[in-house]
C-alpha cells in the first residue's frame, strides 16, 4: 500500500484506539460512496496482515484496530470472493489462490509488454503502420503498447484507451482464440450497437467472422470501429496455450486495401506466433503462419 493510503488510515483508525463509525453523508449516493471506499481500505488492511501471517479473527482485529465484527464482515466477503482461505485447522485465515491468479495475470500482462515491444517495432518498419498491443479486460480490449507508424499516418488510439471485442481486429482476435464457450459468453455479456455503418451487429454473422478468423489465423476490422480506419489483427497465446493478447497493424484505410489485408495478415500472424514464442508457447503455429494450416 503507499505510504498516502497508510497515512491515511492512521489518522482514520489508530491501533489501540476505538474504531468510529463512519458518519452519515448528506446524500445518500455520496454516504454510499464513502463506505465503499472505507470497507475497500479496511479490506486492504485485512489482506496486508494475511501477507505477513495466517491470523484469527481477534488477532487482525488487533492488529487492524478494527472491530471484531467489522473484521468478521469483511473475512467473510473475502472468503467468498476467494480472496482468503480457511486453514486446514479451521482457527485460521490465509490469503486465498484467486490472489495468486490475479498476481500472474499482472505479471504476464507487464512479461508481455516486455517480450512483444522489439517484434512491434520490427512489425511497424516492415509494415510501415501503427502497431498495438492490447489484452481482454472483461468486454473490451485496453491498449498496453502502441508503437506508431514511420509515415504520417498517426493514429487517435493512446495507451490505456478501451474498445470492444466485437467490433476491433484485436478483439476478434482475441475472441476467435477463446473457448468458443468462453466467447460466447462474453458476447452474451456485451451491448453490441453499431460505431460505424460497417459494423458486425447480428450475432450470427459475428460468428461467422470468428470462425474466418479461425481458418486463416488474423482478423478483420473493416471500418468497423471507426470510419475510414482498417486494422488487421491475431491473437498471442501464453505458455499454457491460452490467449494472452492480440497485436494489430492500423492505418487508413487507402493503407491497407483489399488486396494488401492478406499480406498484413501474413506478417502480423507471424509476429504473433514469434510473441507467442517468447512468452513460453510451444503449441502449432496457427493458421496462415509458415508451418501452419492454410484456409
Amino acid at each position: 500500500m503507499n505510504m498516502a493510503v497508510q497515512d491515511g488510515l492512521r489518522g482514520l483508525i489508530a491501533p489501540g484506539k476505538t474504531e468510529r463509525a463512519p458518519r452519515a453523508a448528506t446524500g445518500s449516493k455520496s454516504g454510499a460512496r464513502t463506505a465503499g471506499v472505507q470497507a475497500v481500505e479496511r479490506a486492504v488492511q485485512l489482506l496486508e496482515v494475511l501477507a505477513r501471517h495466517d491470523a484469527g479473527i481477534s488477532e487482525m482485529a488487533r492488529e487492524t484496530g478494527l472491530h471484531k465484527a467489522t473484521v468478521h464482515r469483511l473475512i467473510r466477503t473475502l472468503e467468498q470472493a476467494g480472496l482468503v482461505q480457511v486453514t486446514p485447522d479451521g482457527t485460521r485465515y490465509r490469503l486465498g489462490l484467486r490472489l495468486a491468479e490475479f498476481g500472474s495475470q499482472a505479471l504476464a500482462r507487464l512479461d508481455l509488454r516486455e517480450v512483444a515491444l522489439p517484434h512491434l517495432r520490427e512489425l511497424r518498419d516492415e509494415t510501415r503502420l501503427t502497431v498495438h498491443l492490447a489484452v481482454l479486460d472483461g468486454t473490451d480490449v485496453v491498449y498496453i503498447e502502441k508503437v506508431d507508424s514511420p509515415a504520417n499516418l498517426r493514429m487517435a488510439s493512446h495507451v490505456g484507451a478501451r474498445n470492444p471485442i466485437y467490433c476491433t481486429s484485436l478483439g476478434k482476435a482475441i475472441l476467435a482464440a477463446l473457448p468458443e464457450t468462453q466467447a460466447e459468453r462474453l458476447l452474451e455479456r456485451v451491448a453490441i450497437v453499431p460505431r460505424t455503418a460497417k459494423t458486425i451487429t447480428d450475432p450470427a454473422r459475428i460468428r461467422e467472422e470468428l470462425a474466418a478468423v479461425r481458418r486463416r489465423g488474423y482478423s478483420l476490422d473493416d471500418e468497423e470501429n471507426e470510419d475510414g480506419i482498417r486494422c488487421v489483427g491475431a491473437a498471442v497465446l501464453g505458455r499454457d496455450g491460452q490467449v494472452v493478447g492480440a497485436i494489430s497493424v492500423s492505418g487508413p484505410a487507402f493503407a491497407v486495401p483489399g488486396p494488401r489485408v492478406s499480406e498484413l495478415g501474413c506478417a502480423v500472424a507471424g509476429t504473433a506466433l514469434r510473441i507467442s514464442r517468447g512468452m513460453g508457447y510451444t503449441g502449432p503455429a496457427p493458421a496462415g503462419v509458415a508451418g501452419g494450416t492454410t484456409g
